[in-house]
């Protein structure tokens, strides 16, 4: 019985590992500054040479939106590409592709804008944002325009915070951002390198540029908890991107003379990690396979007028709502208040706290033992450490530091970065676009929600055509669902239709007259959608004949 049981194990993790797969996910970044499209081929901003399963690329400071969306729609109805959506608010543009092998196992489309300019009445800056089901995975893609110059580093961080915390989807498997499987931002955040111009210029120069990251306003913002916790960036390996005379590869040289920046980026942030990086960091509960043979009341603590609860979405770095913002900005300000001795006995009451929430236990000779959730290695935790704060504050470091790398190390296969780049021949504006390739772990899907019946029909000249739909895992049509006619290269069946019908819910099907036959030998294809799937689900060959 042991042994079957072993081989059915075996069978399983074989068949999940089969069943597992890896998507390439393109995105770019581009404040085109008020340009048009025709100056310059975006061709190479689409990461075609790379084989993309997933496009996204979002523009700033656009002139006339619909102008980059119809280039790109162009550009990738040439290679088996369909528009999943393209949201657009004001002067900035989110558009997402898919290959349409991936249509059936795409759903739950939804996007998302929030103005953020000129106290959120204006949407020269904010964010955009499109999200969707794809296999096993909730994806959501922001492109985002921040707040400018170098001294507005909060206001960014705050209008990172709004757009985190006010967009929210119909969908209830997510209805924030952050709990989405895969989070990607992107855009014209707007961080700067906080350090003398002269010094920057010089250090970009002499190819050390490298060297100024560590002045970096996003990174340092990250490090410190105000913004973009948890998001994760590839290794940058190329100069700053913004500001540029246009039409030149030269740093700016106006009138005001603006420091180079990293202005343009891409991060990632995955749920699970996050999940995971919280309950290591909270130390769990009572471990009852502690090797210590102590009790919580070995320690004695005094946990008066001690705040010792935690926004959980403050701790995972996303602020859901107005009040939770406030509760954060008021901890700062009462941290920011307190002196150096009221802020260690602060400390010496939460770390008292969180050790007999985590059963660490002082015994009578000074030392204890816990296994913590990293490794099987026991920690020595003394008395001394706790009567320190200092002392305890770095071993608490220490061990965590630990616990959050252990976690990090699982997730590496999770998405993992294969190109981070910019490209300096695109010179029409002050800044470069950036792109990001990710290699991205899904589930595969072994049934579409929906087919249709035949993978090909034959219409013939004279007769009608009708479209039949089989529906699984308990889909059904509705009557506000339609299938349209395209031709092959069709990117978005809402604009490249020829002819459209909609669905008889009770016999799903459509059926398309004689007279809707293009009367002449030609390939066509039937795209479905479903108003309950929010998106473009089935798709069939069509031969017309004569």
């Amino acid at each position: 019985m042991k042994l079957h049981g072993t081989i059915f194990v075996l069978i399983t993790l074989i068949f999940t590992i089969a069943m597992a797969t890896t998507l390439n996910v393109h995105v770019c970044t581009w404040n085109v500054g008020g340009t048009t499209p025709y100056h310059d081929d975006v061709t190479p901003l689409l990461g075609l040479e790379m084989d993309a399963d997933i496009i996204a690329i979002g523009f700033e400071e656009l002139k006339d939106p619909a102008d980059w969306a119809d280039e790109v729609d162009r550009i990738l109805s040439k290679h088996s590409y369909y528009r999943v959506k393209v949201t657009t608010m004001t002067l900035m543009q989110q558009c997402v592709y898919a290959k349409k092998i991936h249509l059936p196992f795409l759903s739950h489309v939804e996007s998302e804008y929030t103005k953020t300019g000129f106290a959120g009445a204006y949407g020269n800056k904010g964010g955009t944002s499109v999200r969707f089901r794809l296999y096993d995975k909730t994806v959501a893609l922001v492109n985002s325009h921040l707040a400018a110059h170098m001294e507005n580093v909060r206001q960014r961080d705050e209008e990172y915070w709004n757009i985190m915390s006010e967009q929210t989807f119909d969908d209830p498997l997510t209805e924030h951002l952050y709990q989405h499987d895969y989070l990607i931002w992107s855009g014209d955040l707007n961080y700067r390198i906080d350090y003398y111009n002269d010094e920057v210029r010089d250090s970009i120069e002499n190819g050390k540029y490298l060297s100024l990251l560590s002045y970096d306003q996003l990174k340092n913002e990250q490090q410190s908890g105000h913004a973009f916790i948890g998001f994760h960036e590839a290794d940058i390996t190329f100069p700053p991107t913004y500001k540029f005379d246009p039409e030149t590869d030269i740093y700016d040289t106006s009138e005001k003379n603006r420091t180079p920046a990293w202005c343009d980026r891409v991060l990632w942030r995955i749920r699970a990690e996050r999940e995971e990086i919280v309950k290591a960091l909270n130390w769990g509960g009572i471990d009852s396979s502690s090797s210590s043979s102590t009790s919580s009341s070995d320690v004695e603590t005094d946990t008066t007028d001690v705040d010792v609860s935690e926004d959980p979405d403050d701790v995972d770095g996303c602020v859901s709502s107005k009040s939770s913002r406030r509760k954060r900005k008021r901890r700062q300000h009462n941290k920011d208040d307190m002196s150096r001795d009221s802020m260690l006995e602060a400390m010496r009451k939460r770390t008292a706290v969180m050790m007999k929430k985590t059963a660490v236990y002082a015994s009578s000779t000074g030392n204890a033992l816990t296994r913590l959730a990293v490794g099987n290695s026991p920690i020595k935790i003394h008395k001394t450490d706790v009567a320190d704060p200092e002392r305890f504050k770095d071993l608490l470091d220490t061990i965590e530091r630990q616990k959050v790398e252990e976690v990090k190390h699982r997730f590496e296969m999770e998405v993992r970065p294969l190109r981070y780049k910019y490209y300096p021949e695109f010179q029409q504006s002050d800044h470069k676009p950036v792109s990001l390739l990710l290699e991205v772990s899904f589930g595969v899907m072994l049934h579409p929600h929906v087919t249709f019946t035949y993978q090909r029909y034959t219409w013939k000249r004279g007769q009608a055509l009708p479209l039949t739909l089989k529906h699984g895992n308990g889909t059904i049509a509705s009557t506000w669902d339609w299938i349209a006619l395209v031709e092959k290269d069709w990117t978005d069946p809402n604009k490249d239709y020829l002819k459209y019908g909609y669905v008889e819910g009770n016999k799903q099907r459509v059926i398309f007259k004689p007279d809707d036959h293009p009367g002449i030998p030609v390939s066509l294809q039937a795209v479905y959608y479903s108003s309950r799937m929010w998106s473009w689900s089935a798709v069939t060959d069509i031969q017309c004949t004569v």
